[in-house]
């Protein structure tokens, strides 16, 4: 009973909310994205808590408590600058909104949660199916402009569209999981046919965007696992793969026309010269000024020259609430990454979670903000809830013991 709710705010919260926007936008609503993009986090909260009241809870662990920690530090700034009259480009109610729906209740809910194994496989299946139609509406949608641009941007293209950011991450979080199942699980050859397929169609917004933090975030995970993993054949078929996508990425890089290589070879010369495409390191360093004027409690929500997020959660972190909230954001992660390398070495596989995890962590070093950083919080809640859930998710019952 309680799969569909979990399936429904897998679908939802990753991917799927995407596919929704993506359909708005071809319609030409795309001024409706804030109107359906509500309802749709209300829609997820509302399957989160029915799948958390129909399953068995567990008892709080240090997670929750560090989080809630957080959560108060980084709600009492909120207040704060409110009162202060200090402007931010969100607003403050939903500033509240967004990271109670976004963050807080998504984290306290799943991190408490005694999963099964079936949930988990339930959570993968959501997750990749809208993967699998995200691609295939960009496919569809954008294929006027595949060969032809770059990285498709509101700029090169003549329609309403998808943040370049939106079409790479989503492609390079689909092709991660997928990859990651393949290599550490013994799948059917229609499973096998249909990865393929996926991999293949998830390619091309990828190259769409050509956001170089999304080609950070798919490499990442894989550098990870061969540095944990000390079986020789499992690390040589990573490396295999691993030296096979790069190939391919910059062979299909060059097909498609696209301009992610050129993006990512040419990042030091940009930030030299200041251009555009470096724009995020002045943010950065505007955010980290900020947190020097500042370091025990923070400067302010706003970032001094933009009117919008640092786009890296740990500079926003430090910013926003100094070292009494970025210490224990830090503790939380350091146990989060502790329990995903624990994953990836002992249960094998269940290497797809740590791979989302890591994945959704990169992308939140390169873009997104504290406030919708809703990837990250479920990612992070499900490594936190996987640790504690019943034996029959591990082949041994000493496995338990390793990964608590």
């Amino acid at each position: 009973m309680g799969s569909r709710y979990i399936f429904t705010a897998a679908f939802l919260n990753f991917i799927g909310y995407y596919v929704c926007l993506m359909l708005l936008f071809y319609m030409g609503f795309g001024a409706l994205s804030l109107s359906v993009s509500i309802p749709l986090r209300l829609l997820i909260l509302a399957c989160l808590t029915v799948f958390f009241l129909q399953n068995t809870r567990l008892k709080a662990k240090s997670e929750t408590y560090i989080f809630l920690f957080f959560s108060l530090i980084y709600l009492a700034r909120i207040f704060s600058d409110a009162l202060k009259g200090l402007p931010y480009y969100l607003g403050t109610s939903r500033l509240l909104l967004y990271y109670l729906s976004f963050d807080m209740i998504p984290f306290l809910l799943l991190s408490n949660i005694k999963f099964k194994a079936a949930d988990y496989n339930i959570i993968r299946k959501g997750i990749l199916l809208s993967g699998f139609l995200f691609a295939i509406l960009a496919i569809i949608f954008f294929r006027n402009y595949i060969g032809t641009v770059g990285r498709l941007t509101s700029e090169t293209a003549d329609i309403e569209m998808l943040s370049p950011l939106a079409l790479s991450y989503c492609s390079s979080l689909t092709i991660g999981i997928a990859v990651s199942y393949w290599i550490e699980n013994v799948i059917s050859l229609r499973q096998k046919l249909f990865f393929l397929l996926l991999i293949g169609l998830s390619v091309t917004p990828f190259f769409l965007g050509s956001s170089r933090g999304s080609l950070i975030a798919l490499i990442l995970p894989f550098i990870f696992i061969l540095i944990i993993k000390k079986n020789v054949f499992t690390n040589f078929r990573t490396m295999l793969m691993l030296v096979i996508g790069l190939i391919g990425i910059v062979y299909f890089s060059d097909k498609f026309g696209s301009s992610l290589i050129e993006r990512f070879t040419s990042t030091s010369s940009d930030i030299a010269e200041g251009n555009e495409s470096a724009v995020r390191t002045i943010m950065w360093q505007n955010a980290f000024n900020q947190f020097t004027n500042n370091p025990v409690m923070g400067d302010r929500l706003k970032l001094d020259g933009f009117n919008i997020y640092p786009h890296n959660i740990l500079f926003e972190i430090l910013q926003c609430t100094g070292f009494l909230g970025f210490i224990p954001f830090s503790i939380l992660l350091i146990i989060i990454f502790m329990k995903s390398f624990k994953i990836l070495k002992y249960t094998p596989q269940y290497s797809w979670i740590s791979i989302l995890f890591i994945q959704c962590f990169a992308q939140n070093m390169f873009s997104g903000s504290i406030s919708s950083a809703s990837w990250l919080m479920m990612s992070m809640a499900i490594v936190a809830a996987f640790a504690r859930s019943e034996n029959e998710i591990f082949s041994k019952a000493t496995v338990l013991k390793k990964i608590k």
